[in-house]
């Protein structure tokens, strides 16, 4: 690892340059040809520029990057979060290239991108799982739907991520989800359980075995299938069950042969909780997880990348300190007519003490590829103050000219404070 691709864009891409500079790596930043202006250019020693038109036909495809890492020259590729970072083909074709990632391999990442194969490994090994099935075509949708019972929730086996998720109550809600999702969709089902809580276990695993925890969230809000708002520590469930979560997500990360740093989410329900997925990428929450451990999680990645033995007992976990992130993510329906977005109107965000804001919007150029306008963090003694903090930023901050949920997320953390 001498001379890295940096294949992602804004403020994370900027961390993995400063990280990359620390540790005297060479650099080469991806860049889109409609997006030069990018702060994470100036950061890197080198750029190679992909064309087309949106993230999808950019930074996200796997055959467009990987012509760009053999135009470079780089021998290690690190992709930050996103949709390139749990992309098994990509990763295949760097290994058969003898090209380093800073990740899972591919074996790992395609067995925890299929959704029903992820559960079946799950399963195997003791941890447990929701009823569930696999259809293609409303026949078959149907007859599972009539094993499993209403309500359930519909999710393409392979992508999409959150987005894709439909939770179905009905015959017409099946058939809505059905005609959003396309006729030759694979469907992964599985029971819908009301009132549960998403909770994320962030943890590395080095190339020696060592189990490295990384800490715990959830899901405070999610609309549209986007995670608007989550909290550390996690209220939603007592310390025993968490350190059973925790043993589970180790077992599973054992289980799926996975490298590096990744997330492991439960479903927690009134009674019990249950495995839902294996996110085999640095979690966009990953500020949190670098609040209540200390350690800059990028450099972690490198760190396992280029094989050193982490000893776990350097990354103390500390479940005192609250933290709340709140992402202004673009509405969908502002995505209808993506890549030629409309430009903010107004992007003032508040300077409040508490927050910290993660950011990379110019709000004089269209908004091309920023999918979230911004993250706030707070930190506090308390969950209600941390939501204070960050209902305060926002009150006092001034988004204009795109919909990004700041009206839902007030209510919550109104809720919450």
């Amino acid at each position: 690892m001498r001379h890295i691709l940096i294949a992602n864009r804004a403020t994370v891409a900027v961390h993995a340059a400063q990280v990359s500079r620390r540790r005297g790596y060479e650099t080469t930043a991806l860049a889109a040809t409609a997006d030069t202006q990018n702060t994470h250019l100036a950061r890197a020693d080198h750029a190679v520029l992909v064309t087309g038109r949106g993230q999808e036909q950019t930074y996200d495809s796997a055959e467009k990057v990987l012509e760009a890492v053999g135009h470079s020259g780089v021998d290690c590729v690190y992709p930050g979060y996103g949709a390139l970072a749990e992309n098994a083909d990509f990763v295949a074709g760097l290994e058969a290239g003898g090209v380093s990632f800073v990740g899972p391999s591919s074996t790992a990442l395609r067995l925890a991108g299929s959704k029903a194969a992820a559960v079946q490994a799950a399963r195997n090994i003791g941890v447990a799982v929701l009823p569930h099935a696999t259809a293609r075509g409303r026949a078959e949708v149907d007859e599972r739907l009539a094993e499993i019972g209403l309500p359930a929730v519909l999710k393409p086996d392979f992508g999409e991520g959150g987005q894709g998720v439909r939770i179905v109550h009905s015959a017409p809600d099946v058939a809505d989800a059905l005609a959003a999702g396309g006729a030759d969709t694979f469907w992964y089902i599985e029971k819908y359980v009301p009132g549960n809580r998403v909770i994320g276990v962030t943890l590395g695993v080095d190339h020696h075995g060592t189990i490295l925890p990384l800490g715990e969230r959830e899901s405070l809000l999610t609309v549209d299938g986007l995670k608007l708002l989550e909290a550390s520590p996690v209220e939603a469930v007592d310390a025993v069950t968490l350190a059973a979560m925790r043993s589970d997500a180790a077992r599973v990360a054992v289980e799926f042969g996975l490298r590096n740093v990744m997330t492991v989410e439960f479903i927690a329900g009134p009674e019990r909780y249950y495995f839902l997925e294996v996110n085999g990428r640095l979690p966009l929450a990953y500020r949190m997880s670098e609040q209540q451990t200390g350690v800059d999680l990028i450099d972690l990645q490198f760190r396992i990348a280029g094989g050193e033995a982490i000893d776990p007992d350097s990354l103390p976990v500390d479940r005192s300190r609250h933290c709340l992130e709140a992402r202004l993510f673009v509405h969908p329906q502002e995505l209808e007519d993506f890549p030629d977005l409309r430009s903010l109107t107004r992007f003032d965000l508040a300077e409040v003490g508490g927050i910290t804001w993660a950011r990379s919007v110019d709000p004089a150029r269209p908004m091309t590829y920023e999918l979230i306008l911004a993250q706030a963090l707070s930190t506090a003694d308390s969950r209600p103050a941390a939501a204070g903090l960050v209902r305060k930023g926002l009150e006092a901050s001034r988004v204009e000219g795109l919909r990004c949920y700041v009206e839902e997320l007030s209510r919550r953390l109104d809720e919450l404070g």
